[in-house]
């Protein structure tokens, strides 16, 4: 067939050009996250099966945090669709309008507790603070927050850096009840701080820190993410740990105000959210699953789903980490607990 080239057919043919290329445009999604290991391991659990179930093209880029996503939605031309955030700044986010409202009628939250969604956020991996210990120290080591708060069990000792999680844990070794943590007793909390404090010989920073601190013995005992201690272990060290009372906390998505392809946006997440993909990224990355029905698909050992927060069997050991409490009075719990830290 010969095509004749005239002014209308000129026009149509830049018409149904211009209609593909919006076309295609809108069937691109751009993800951002934390970058390194989880989101390679992200990709693999998340985009890649996302974009073949969805026929679309995902986009990918890095972000540090809350303020990348301010200045975004700032400027009033945001580029990134869907965005994962700790769990405070998720909160924030939603009290600042950086946020869109999520779509539910999209979005299953079937297998999803309550207390990992709310209005414009969703939890998409969780992570937790536990205790562990060197099995080969020299001395006793405590076993329980308990006796991780008693200066009579002569331990060196390291804790987080940040007020949170730090706190929570000083109560439930006072006595708190996990169901009745919130609000917390932030006087309460450092005096039991206080009981051990000439024995922290080093407030760690990064997951990174942690590890090393425990690697390298400069410590008996400390609040450790457990997937840090999974690694050691694999790696052959003399360490364990336990999930009684641990401190259950989450990364979340988002969709930033005023993103690009925003309806996409809303199918990219109910994809993340399926037991299937929530159980393949644990097998890669130990980030529990938030959907519980993951423990459900047979992806996940029998073996693994053992050493798992929030699998059936562990969930009532946990504590959870309330992030809308946190979000109201972390200013000024943080100025004090850095003041503590330095005198």
């Amino acid at each position: 067939m010969r095509l004749i080239n005239t002014p209308m057919a000129s026009l149509a043919l830049a018409i149904t050009f211009g209609a593909s290329v919006h076309a295609q445009a809108a069937d691109t999604v751009t993800f951002a996250g934390w970058g390194g290991a989880l989101q390679d391991t992200e990709r693999t659990a998340y985009l890649k099966p996302a974009e073949k179930a969805l026929g679309i093209t995902i986009k990918e880029d890095n972000m540090d945090g809350l303020a990348a996503v301010r200045a975004q939605v700032m400027s009033g031309k945001p580029k990134w669709d869907v965005v994962e955030l700790a769990s405070n700044d998720c909160v924030l986010a939603q009290e600042q309008g950086l946020t869109e409202p999520l779509d539910y009628s999209v979005i299953s939250t079937d297998g999803v507790a309550s207390n990992f969604y709310g209005k414009n956020w969703i939890a998409s991996n969780a992570y937790s603070t536990v205790l562990a210990w060197a099995k080969d120290a020299t001395g006793p080591t405590p076993k329980n927050w308990q006796e991780f708060f008693d200066p009579s069990i002569k331990a060196s000792r390291s804790l987080y850096r940040q007020p949170y999680t730090t706190l929570e844990l000083a109560l439930i070794a006072d006595g708190v009840s996990p169901k009745q943590l919130y609000p917390l007793d932030i006087d309460r909390a450092f005096k039991v701080l206080e009981r051990i404090k000439p024995q922290v010989v080093n407030w760690w920073r990064s997951g990174t820190d942690s590890a090393q601190l425990l690697r390298s013995r400069e410590v008996d005992a400390l609040s450790i993410w457990a997937s840090r201690v999974d690694e050691l272990k694999k790696s052959g060290e003399n360490v364990d740990y336990t999930y009684d009372h641990a401190l259950l906390d989450y990364d979340c998505v988002v969709v930033p105000k005023g993103a690009p392809n925003k309806a996409l946006a809303m199918k990219l997440i109910a994809e993340i959210m399926k037991p299937e993909s929530q159980a393949t990224l644990v097998t890669v990355i130990p980030n529990p699953p938030i959907n519980v029905k993951a423990y459900d698909t047979g992806i996940i050992p029998a073996d693994m789903a053992a050493t798992l927060p929030t699998a059936p069997a562990n969930i009532d050991k946990v504590v959870f980490f309330d992030p809308v409490w946190w979000q109201a009075h972390q200013a000024e719990v943080q100025r004090r607990y850095d003041l503590f830290i330095q005198n």
